[in-house]
């Protein structure tokens, strides 16, 4: 068993400069999308309020359950997919960043406007919804957004100096990446359509 961890981590070891580049490229976005939601106007957070009290509503909604998890499962992993497609082409590396932003922006935005509409409830339903599977998301995401901005960074010097490319070998490890990155993003899909909306349940009964 630690042997097969330490293979694994072998694998998938990443740059450490690039990984704290996206982390801290991921934290502005996250700002980015708090601030936002404070500087919207007032009809624009009326709606916000409205779906989040509609959130609050479906949670007792048990039938809907696969739904959740099918459309999931498919918005986490085709973001992931949509990725490491951009990795293994020429200018794939100028739309990584962006996709990667307007993900972390998205989750400032709810996070935020979760907090602001049901101030100390919405306190602790941001800390249920963030923990753990969303932060493993993001990590999973940061993962393989580093693998593809140096995949495609590569084959663009290697196409531009003309230089040969052992394309092979480096396909293997970044396919590899992207079965590690779906098979994770799965379980946090299953914990979040299926195991979450039961524990949000419990906790916003409690804090009623």
């Amino acid at each position: 068993m630690k042997k097969n961890m330490i293979k694994l981590i072998k694998k998938i070891r990443v740059n450490k400069n690039m990984s704290v580049f996206l982390l801290s490229f991921i934290i502005v976005g996250i700002i980015s999308g708090s601030l936002f939601s404070i500087m919207i106007n007032e009809k624009d957070k009326i709606l916000v309020a409205n779906y989040l009290n509609e959130f609050l509503i479906n949670l007792s909604d048990s039938n809907k359950t696969n739904i959740v998890f099918h459309s999931t499962l498919l918005y986490n992993s085709g973001f992931a997919i949509l990725i490491w497609v951009f990795g293994i082409s020429i200018i794939g590396i100028i739309f990584i960043l962006p996709f990667l932003f307007i993900k972390a922006f998205t989750l400032g935005f709810t996070i935020n406007s979760t907090i602001l509409n049901l101030k100390f409830k919405g306190i602790i339903i941001v800390a249920i919804y963030s923990l753990p599977h969303q932060l493993i998301n993001m990590l999973i995401y940061i993962l393989i957004s580093s693998y593809a901005i140096i995949v495609s960074y590569r084959i663009f010097n290697s196409v531009q100096h003309k230089k040969n490319l052992d394309f092979k070998k480096i396909m293997n490890q970044y396919s590899f990446i992207l079965f590690f990155s779906l098979t994770t993003l799965l379980i946090t899909s299953i914990y979040e359509s299926y195991i979450l909306p039961k524990i949000m349940r419990l906790i916003v009964n409690l804090i009623k």
